[in-house]
């Protein structure tokens, strides 16, 4: 299972990269408002995002979190690479070490599978198709109220 910071670094990740086409660029608390995040938390997330090449940082009066060309189509498991490794799409979820399809836990196959067809989904998809997503207002980062 993906943790709960994997999901804000994912929603970060997307909310900056919309802003790409208009070449804005955003701060934590901006960030941190729009993925309904503690600002101190989506701090630590950004610095790892950052350190790993996911979205850049500039300091300064005009400076804040954005992403280049290259990491908008980088595939949105480098995120969960960077945050929860990729153990996610390995592990057992029942925790056992010695899962597999010779020696399987009660739910392995079944997901397997769905782990499997994530795994698929998530390297197919780019940081930049799902910013286009949240742009064009088919998709939200936010519960409504």
């Amino acid at each position: 299972m993906i943790s709960k910071s994997c999901k804000y670094a994912i929603r970060a990740t997307v909310f900056i990269a919309s802003k790409a086409r208009e070449n804005i660029k955003v701060s934590i608390k901006e960030i941190a408002e729009e993925i309904e995040a503690p600002v101190a938390f989506t701090g630590k997330i950004l610095q790892t995002l950052n350190k790993n090449k996911i979205v850049t940082s500039l300091k300064g009066p005009y400076g804040g979190f954005y992403c280049d060309e290259i990491q908008l189509d980088s595939p949105i498991i480098e995120v969960v690479r960077t945050i929860d490794g990729m153990g996610v799409f390995t592990d057992c979820i029942f925790g056992l070490h010695q899962c597999s399809d010779s020696h399987p836990c009660p739910m392995h196959f079944q997901y397997a599978k769905n782990r499997d067809e994530i795994y698929h989904s998530f390297k197919n998809t780019t940081i930049r198709s799902l910013a286009d997503n949240l742009s064009t207002g088919i998709a939200f980062l936010k519960n409504p109220k």
